[in-house]
C-alpha cells in the first residue's frame, strides 16, 4: 500500500477493511473469531481487541504458518472458517453458504472459487472428471497454464478441525524463503469440495491503492442499490457517495454530488443535496439539507428542519421546524423549535482555549449577520437585529441590537397559540 497505515485499516465504504470482514463473519453466525496479526503492526491488534482473540505471528513465514499459530485446542471437534482479512467485499451470506455446503458434503475441506481470468491469484486445477486436484499459485504457474485455467481461488475456506491440524503439522516449506503456504494444505486433505461464487467481485483482495479504489466502487454501488430497493431515490448514483454504515428512510431523495459518511441516519421523506457533505449526523423525518451544506459529526436535526445553502453545522442540535437558510455557521449550539437563523449568522464558539455552548430557545428570531459570542443564550421568543454582536444572554421575549448588542425592547414571552 506504500503507507504508514496497515493495509487492513485502510477504509472501503467508510469502514476499515478488516471491520467489513469481521462483520461478514458475524452475519454468517460466526461469533468466536481469531485474528492472526504481525507484531510489527500492533495497531491492528489494538483495533480488533474485544472483537477478536488476537494471535501474533512472530515470524512471517507464510499463510500456512500464520494459521498454525492458532491455539491447538481450537482445532478439536469443530469446523473452522479461514478467510483473508483483506477481502472487504465478502458477504456474510457467502460465508454461510460455504459452511452449509461444507457440512453437507462431508469433505475434509471446502474452498470458494470464482471465474475471473484477470485475477493474479492461485488457479484451481481440476481432474478430468471435474474433481478438485490442487491449487497452483500464480507465481508458480507458467503462462500457458494460467491462460487455460480461469477458475481462481478466493481465499475463503472451511476445514474439519482435526484434519486441518494434522495437515498443518505435515506442511513443508514451498520456497527458498522457507514459507509455508496455506494452499499447500490441500495436497494432504481429501476429499476437497469447491463452491463457485456467482459474484466475482467478492474475491477482490486489496493489495494496493488501485485495488482499494476498485473495491470502493463496487461497495458503493452495492450500498446505493440496496438503498434504492428499500425505497430511497438516488437521482444520480454515479455522483452519490454513501458509506456502508449510513441508514436512510423511505421516500427520501438524495440529489447529485451528495456525500453521506459514517453512521449518518436520514429519516423518511427528506430531501438531501445537491452538493452536501453529511457526517455522523441524524436527520429526522421530512427535513431538507442543501445545496452546498456541510453537516459535521455530533449533529442532530429534528423533523421538518430546513438547512439551506452554504450552512455549516457541527456538534449541534436543531429542534423541529427550525430554519438555517443561508451562509451560517452553528457550532456547539442547541437550537429550539420554530427558530429562524438569519443569513450570515455565526456562533463564535472557540475562545482560544475551549469550545463554548450557544443556546437558542424556541421561537427565537436571529437577524441576518448576527454574531453570537459563546457562551451565550437567547431566550424564548427573543430577537436580534441585523448585524448584532451578542455577548450577553438575551432574556425571553427581548430584542437586542447593535455592536455590542444591547436590549432595546423587553416583553414577557408567551406560549404560542398554535405551532407555526
Amino acid at each position: 500500500m506504500r503507507s504508514k497505515l496497515p493495509k487492513v485499516l485502510h477504509q472501503v465504504g467508510g469502514r476499515p477493511i478488516v471491520d467489513l470482514v469481521v462483520e461478514a463473519c458475524h452475519e454468517a453466525g460466526i461469533q468466536r473469531l481469531y485474528a492472526v496479526v504481525s507484531p510489527s503492526q500492533p495497531e491492528v491488534g489494538e483495533h480488533l481487541a474485544g472483537r477478536c482473540e488476537i494471535v501474533f505471528q512472530e515470524e512471517q513465514k507464510g499463510t500456512g504458518h500464520a494459521l498454525a499459530q492458532v491455539p491447538p485446542e481450537v482445532f478439536e471437534a469443530r469446523d473452522l472458517v479461514v478467510v483473508n482479512a483483506d477481502a472487504p467485499l465478502l458477504r456474510g451470506a457467502t460465508i454461510k453458504q460455504l459452511v452449509a455446503a461444507h457440512q453437507a458434503s462431508g469433505a475434509a475441506a471446502t474452498l470458494a472459487s470464482v471465474s475471473d481470468p484477470g485475477r493474479d491469484d492461485g488457479r484451481i486445477v481440476r481432474r478430468p472428471d471435474g474433481a478438485f486436484e490442487r491449487i497452483v499459485e500464480a507465481s508458480d504457474a507458467d503462462g500457458q497454464e494460467l491462460r487455460q485455467i480461469q477458475e481462481v481461488n478466493v481465499g475463503l475456506y472451511c476445514f474439519r478441525g482435526p484434519q486441518l491440524r494434522g495437515a498443518l503439522q505435515a506442511l513443508q516449506p514451498d520456497n527458498r524463503a522457507g514459507e509455508l503456504y496455506l494452499t499447500d494444505l490441500f495436497k494432504d486433505l481429501r476429499p476437497v469440495n469447491v463452491v463457485r461464487l456467482e459474484d466475482a467481485a467478492e474475491a477482490i483482495g486489496v493489495n494496493d491503492r488501485a485495488q482499494l479504489a476498485r473495491a470502493e466502487a463496487v461497495l458503493r454501488q452495492r450500498v446505493l442499490n440496496d438503498l434504492m430497493l428499500s425505497g430511497v431515490t438516488i437521482v444520480d448514483p454515479a455522483t452519490t457517495y454513501v458509506d456502508a454504515g449510513v441508514k436512510i428512510g423511505e421516500d427520501t431523495v438524495i440529489f447529485p454530488f451528495s456525500v453521506l459518511r459514517g453512521e449518518t441516519r436520514i429519516g423518511s421523506g427528506c430531501r438531501i443535496g445537491p452538493f452536501v457533505v453529511i457526517t455522523d449526523t441524524t436527520f429526522a423525518d421530512s427535513s431538507d439539507c442543501g445545496p452546498f451544506a456541510h453537516v459535521r459529526s455530533g449533529t442532530e436535526i429534528g423533523a421538518e428542519v430546513h438547512v439551506g445553502s452554504f450552512a455549516e453545522i457541527v456538534r449541534s442540535s436543531i429542534a423541529r421546524r427550525s430554519r438555517v437558510p443561508h451562509v451560517s455557521y452553528l457550532g456547539d449550539a442547541t437550537v429550539g423549535e420554530n427558530v429562524n437563523i438569519g443569513a450570515g449568522t455565526i456562533t463564535a464558539n472557540w475562545d482560544g482555549q475551549r469550545k463554548n455552548q450557544t443556546v437558542i430557545e424556541d421561537d427565537a428570531f436571529v437577524g441576518v449577520d448576527t454574531m453570537l459570542r459563546a457562551p451565550v443564550k437567547l431566550g424564548r421568543g427573543s430577537r436580534t437585529g441585523a448585524g448584532a454582536v451578542v455577548t450577553r444572554d438575551v432574556a425571553p421575549g427581548a430584542t437586542a441590537v447593535g455592536v455590542p448588542a444591547r436590549v432595546i425592547r423587553k416583553k414577557t414571552a408567551q406560549l404560542p397559540q398554535e405551532t407555526r
